[in-house]
């Protein structure tokens, strides 16, 4: 599992406004509709050959996923609190279908290190998203 802390400039309920408009696009695309969307924990969409499923969600303060695909099986976790400076996010990265014992230990290292880079790219994306959004 990765796990990466950062701070950022925006408070958790900017981030949560952003996740929630993207979410709500993705699902209504991916139902094929334009019906209200409940962000909540068992909410489920697919995209493509992805299966998604919303594990845990509270406004402002978590939101975890798994997506499962033919191929690989993931699950991430933001988990926010508010600080003077903005908020601080705690994203977790977990890939449940990587299996340790099936690798030697560099290569094992090897595939955390290439995880936390993705990792630590992705939350910077997050970030930029949502300070684009919030102004």
């Amino acid at each position: 599992m990765i796990t990466i802390t950062n701070q950022a400039s925006f408070k958790a309920k900017d981030f949560f406004n952003y996740l929630n408009q993207q979410l709500n696009d993705v699902i209504q695309k991916a139902r094929g509709n334009d019906l209200p969307v409940k962000i909540a924990a068992g909410t489920t969409y697919q995209q493509r050959n992805v299966k998604a499923e919303i594990t845990e969600y509270e406004f402002g303060k978590k939101y975890v996923s798994v997506f499962k695909s033919p191929k690989i099986d993931v699950k991430i976790g933001y988990y926010l609190t508010d600080t003077p400076q903005g908020c601080q996010i705690v994203f977790k990265e977990n890939v449940l279908s990587y299996d340790e014992k099936k690798h030697s230990n560099i290569g094992t290292w090897f595939y955390n290190w290439q995880l936390k880079q993705g990792a630590k790219k992705q939350l910077k994306q997050m970030k930029n998203n949502v300070l684009a959004y919030t102004k």
